[in-house]
């Protein structure tokens, strides 16, 4: 006889599965009915504020914090009772913890000596993972022998010779400096692709997210705000929180005067502009505002045709950044409020100074309308720079 189900295709099991979890700290909820399953494999980031309940979340996958509330399934077991060394987890934290005693190739094989692994396997092991974070050579030198990138691999190879199921990284790379920084973000991701480890990282840092992620999960308050692919979350952001801490957006407040199929005409200041809103509730005549990325607006030197709203703006300071500058701008039509765009290209433009009036457009496709938060003042969206959360 034939089973019921019999020839179709099983469900791959996720790696992890967060099913209403929540942290209560006497009277601060830190995390609130957070449900979420990352598959086999993929690098998940939790990305957020100072205080948004990332590091408690990942804290609690870990096994260092007890959940007040919901259940955590690791590769298909649920693990509450279960301490963090049963848990089959690797962790790399912003403060390596490495054994300043020790050698290199000693730190990566302290996870086999705690597991009772035969002495050949774990020489074995430990010479495959200095090969794997390109430390071959200096197993023996101390740590205070290495640089702080090479400190890094140390902590990363020890982190997976035990080849746990899941990595997790609590803001690793957050005591590096920007060069060294971004170097790392690219070797974490070589490595996580090459051993196919399921990796959840928190930070605050959106470019680390941005690059280094197959999904982000945004939090803020203790809440998943959004979570999807990076591309996603970048250019169709669900909310005004996540358009305001990925990137560099201005805001502008105003009212929706209709809206069909996602196309939408608003009123900004004295204008009339078009725009894209993702909740069909929003009714007309409702205070809203409208979300424009940096990299979106452009000074234009002629007519941009058909699809695009056009300024008149006074340049009102340029900041040098190296690779772009930085405008910002005031449109008298759209209520004074101070505008920033970029200029990504700047040897081939010509640049504007301060007191110049010039002609600002953008994709009427390209304004994200979102419905207003009591009391929001219109602001340019920047993340916070450090988290304890």
């Amino acid at each position: 006889m034939k089973r019921e189900g019999a020839g179709r295709p099983r469900a791959v099991e996720p790696m992890v599965r967060v099913e209403k979890v929540s942290k209560r700290f006497d009277d601060v909820l830190a995390v609130a009915d957070v449900d979420f399953t990352l598959e086999r494999g993929a690098f998940l980031t939790i990305l957020g504020p100072s205080g948004c309940g990332k590091t408690t979340l990942l804290r609690m996958i870990a096994g260092f914090i007890e959940p007040s509330a919901g259940e955590i399934w690791i590769h298909g077991r649920p693990v509450r009772d279960l301490p963090p060394y049963r848990r089959s987890v690797g962790m790399v934290f912003q403060r390596l913890a490495l054994f300043p005693h020790m050698t290199a190739a000693q730190n990566i094989a302290y996870p086999l000596r705690m597991r009772g692994f035969p002495r050949e396997e774990t020489a074995a092991r430990v010479e495959r993972y200095l090969r794997l974070v390109q430390l071959e050579g200096l197993g023996e030198r101390r740590i205070h022998e290495l640089s702080g990138g090479q400190q890094q691999r140390v902590a990363i190879a020890r982190a997976l010779v035990f080849e746990p199921d899941l990595l997790l990284l609590d803001e690793p790379l957050a005591a590096l400096d920007r060069k060294l920084r971004q170097e790392m973000q690219l070797e974490f991701r070589r490595i996580q692709r090459e051993l196919g480890v399921t990796t959840v990282n928190v930070t605050h840092d959106q470019r680390e997210a941005l690059v280094m992620s197959d999904r982000i999960m945004v939090m803020d308050a203790g809440r998943i705000q959004q979570m999807a692919v990076p591309e996603t979350l970048y250019h169709r952001p669900e909310n005004r929180f996540v358009a305001g801490f990925l990137g560099l957006t201005n805001f502008l407040a105003g009212e929706l005067l209709d809206s069909h199929r996602g196309h939408a005409r608003l009123r900004i200041g004295d204008m009339r502009l078009g725009g894209r809103v993702a909740d069909p509730s929003i009714p007309p005549g409702a205070r809203i505002e409208a979300a424009l990325r940096a990299e979106r607006l452009r000074i234009l030197e002629e007519d941009p045709g058909e699809g695009w709203d056009t300024v008149e703006a006074e340049i009102l300071e340029v900041i040098f950044e190296g690779e772009r500058l930085v405008y910002s701008a005031r449109a008298e039509t759209l209520g004074d409020v101070p505008l920033r765009f970029v200029d990504a290209d700047p040897l081939r433009h010509r640049r504007h100074r301060p007191g110049e009036r010039v002609r600002l457009g953008w994709r009427a496709s390209d304004l994200m309308i979102f419905r207003a938060e009591p009391e929001t003042a219109t602001t340019v969206g920047q993340p916070e720079r450090e988290d304890n959360a």
